[in-house]
């Protein structure tokens, strides 16, 4: 059973008595610590009862560190320390770190952390352990070298427009294991950030997509159970046991190789100035970005239904048919960059078009292509004989319109929302929206480098996810401190005053 839930205020005035000792004490080491400190005294749990309160029983033995527990692995990844069992020795051992957590009579061992890390990771437990004791086929190293900035194409390009219908239909069924450290980031972190204006214009949301690659920090050799060796024979093929069950192979197109392991799914604010992560999922190494995508923009949808998601911002990976139509089911506007490898449709019926560009403008008889001239509601997308746009009158050959101000064309999005989006992607608006795309590369950044989530190792989605979590909930205590530029050393200054 889950023990009482101490409210946050508590925590706060407790963590200022116990400071004040140490201030006389260990002043230096305390100013040293002031940053970590003050995102600990900002972030409060106290909305996150009603999430982990039903994943303990009504009876049995209580447990009573859990909100500690939370403090102290935002603190291990602020600290910089890659092993949990080592953290919880570290805290064990040290009364101020102890103090800092909110531990009360007994500091928790990494057996503890484990186990509540576990509760979280709504998954099968026994069935993740059968399938590391399970003997698996071993798969070697893909060959396949793909060109620089190249991102694998979809095993089945078929599925995201299944996956889409299912959606739009409100059919989509979702295991999600990951879904109340998604609750943690959103209750605990988001909606403050919202309510202090650091996300975006909540009532004109734009998000930003990209999933990174997420090493493991086990072996895809395996370890072998046959005979071979034995009879002399060292590069055998046959089944063997894996640590990590969970990591596949994928292609990291940034480093440009393969690498074993998952992918880490993030959406980002784009348009805070913080680059705050809102929303993360571990999937597949081998899973295409657009088939995540399907899914995160259901999730999101119910985990913020305060947000009001104007505008999606990714790059050519979701660049494809059924992603544009479930973004028009949203009401989401898109800014996907082209992805050269997806065909377009380019039989629209005109008698004023002879036929498109390559960037999807019309051409007109003449041969010359039309201007785009944004989007008129609700006739479509607008262009005009660039002669008349430039002030200049057309050739005798070329002239189309006795009007000065040309021959004027309107292509509905709905024909091919792809190549004629409500933002061109020519136009000065486009160009300035795609820019906040490097929102999520910044954010992904700040988790993988600044807080070096991999170096931990993780042999387990459910460790790679909890460790992107924590991370993202730094990212956002970090964002608060720095725009309210609160101090804990100063607030206990002014208390000792």
């Amino acid at each position: 059973m889950l023990r009482d839930w101490t409210p946050h205020c508590d925590y706060q005035e407790k963590l200022r008595l116990k400071m004040l000792l140490y201030y006389e004490t260990q002043r230096s080491r305390l100013v040293a610590l002031d940053k970590s400190i003050s995102k600990l005294y900002l972030l409060n749990l106290d909305n996150l009862l009603p999430v982990v309160k039903p994943l303990y029983p009504d009876s049995g033995r209580p447990a009573k560190n859990q909100q500690g527990i939370i403090r102290s692995l935002v603190l291990m990844l602020d600290q910089q320390v890659y092993s949990i069992t080592n953290w919880a020795l570290k805290v064990a051992s040290d009364p101020l770190l102890f103090d800092i957590c909110g531990f009360v009579v007994k500091a928790p061992a990494a057996a503890s952390y484990y186990d509540f890390l576990i509760r979280l990771w709504r998954a099968d437990r026994k069935l993740h352990l059968n399938r590391k004791k399970k003997v698996k086929k071993f798969t070697s190293k893909p060959r396949l070298k793909l060109k620089a900035g190249e991102k694998l194409k979809p095993k089945h390009p078929g599925t995201v427009k299944k996956l889409v219908d299912k959606a739009i239909k409100g059919k989509l069924k979702n295991f999600c294991p990951e879904i109340i450290l998604q609750k943690l980031i959103a209750r605990c972190v988001v909606d403050t950030s919202a309510q202090m204006g650091i996300l975006g214009n909540v009532d004109n949301f734009s998000v930003a997509f990209d999933g990174s690659p997420f090493y493991s920090g086990a072996s895809h050799y395996g370890v072998k159970v046959c005979d071979c060796r034995s009879k002399g024979i060292f590069n055998c093929q046959c089944p063997r046991r894996f640590s990590d069950p969970d990591a596949k192979w994928g292609w990291d197109s940034y480093r440009e190789q393969w690498f074993f392991g998952n992918t880490l799914f993030n959406v980002t604010a784009s348009d805070s100035p913080y680059d705050l992560p809102i929303y993360i999922k571990m999937v597949q190494a081998s899973r295409h970005d657009s088939i995540t995508t399907v899914f995160a923009l259901q999730d999101i949808h119910k985990l913020y239904p305060y947000l009001n998601f104007k505008s999606f911002v990714a790059d050519g990976a979701m660049d494809n048919y059924p992603i544009y139509e479930l973004l028009k089911h949203y009401g989401i506007t898109p800014f996907i960059s082209l992805d050269s490898r997806t065909k377009a449709k380019f039989n629209y019926p005109h008698p004023d078009i002879l036929c498109f560009d390559d960037h999807g403008h019309p051409i007109c008889h003449g041969g010359i292509p039309m201007v785009n001239w944004g989007f008129v509601e609700p006739k479509g997308v607008k262009y005009r004989c660039w002669f008349a746009t430039k002030g200049l009158e057309p050739p005798k050959e070329c002239k189309c319109s006795d009007s000065n101000y040309g021959n004027v064309v309107y292509i509905k999005p709905d024909f091919d929302p792809r190549m004629f989006p409500k933002v061109p992607r020519d136009s000065e608006a486009f160009k300035e929206k795609f820019k906040t795309r490097t929102s999520v590369e910044r954010s992904n950044k700040r988790i993988f480098e600044d807080y070096a989530i991999e170096a931990y190792d993780s042999r387990s989605a459910m460790l790679r996810t909890a460790l992107a979590a924590f991370a993202v909930l730094n990212i956002h205590l970090d964002a608060w401190v720095k725009h309210t530029s609160f101090s804990f050393i100063t607030l206990l200054e002014n208390q000792a005053a």
